[in-house]
């Protein structure tokens, strides 16, 4: 099970690269990744001991070709091959039973991406999955709540599947201190829910990460935000 490194653990050591195959069962996790400060930390995180492999789920949000431009480079950054799954079908068609188009089209958004990558984890022979909730998505999201988190790590369970939320009780502000320890390149990922280049640094997600940079008081200038 993934655990916290303690801080000030970041070293000036050449780019971790992934170990080739056979790789012990238990050092794999795949990594749900949308490119944003809580799944760039892990993947930072996760690269140091283990083997993580990143998946990326385009679901149809507005910004799933930013956010995957995000995912390709930061784990380029660490030398690891990402995947891309396209779910962009589902997501039109369920957003289009909507009256108005939403930025994110899929209600209960992790509930449906914890099964796909489940799915996908079992086809690769992967038993641990690990996501990037914080406290703060637990504060607005039904899914990213203590009660159905563990509903839906025992249903994994009882599948042979482990899933790790190793950042659900830190808030976005202590995430991104961690993550700057560890040497994430901020400027490199992305959070605007709109989709814009750049960001257009007033959609909810922009906000919540304005924010919590100044509360860690951690430069996010390098982001160019357009308002």
């Amino acid at each position: 099970m993934l655990s916290l490194a303690p801080m000030n653990t970041r070293s000036e050591s050449t780019p971790i690269i992934r170990q080739p195959e056979p790789l012990s069962p238990d050092s794999r996790c795949l990594l749900l990744m949308s490119g944003g400060v809580e799944s760039s930390t892990l993947l930072f995180q996760l690269a140091r001991q283990e083997h993580p492999q990143p998946v990326f789920l385009d679901y149809a949000q507005r910004a799933a070709r930013q956010e995957w431009q995000a995912v390709q480079t930061l784990s380029a950054e660490l030398r690891i091959l990402p995947q891309r799954y396209d779910l962009s079908a589902f997501g039109n068609a369920v957003g289009a039973l909507r009256t108005a188009r939403y930025h994110v089209p899929l209600p209960h958004r992790n509930f449906v991406a914890i099964a796909a990558v489940a799915a996908i984890a079992s086809n690769m022979n992967i038993k641990r999955i690990v996501i990037g909730l914080s406290a703060d998505d637990a504060a607005v999201d039904a899914c990213s709540r203590p009660a159905f988190q563990s509903a839906i790590r025992d249903t994994l369970g009882s599948l042979g599947l482990q899933l790790e939320t190793p950042l659900i009780h830190l808030g976005k502000d202590a995430i991104i201190q961690y993550g700057n320890d560890l040497g994430v390149p901020w400027a490199k990922t992305y959070s605007c829910l709109l989709g814009r280049t750049p960001a257009c640094g007033f959609c909810p997600q922009c906000l919540k990460r304005r924010a919590a940079f100044a509360r860690a008081g951690v430069n996010d200038s390098d982001m160019g935000y357009d308002g």
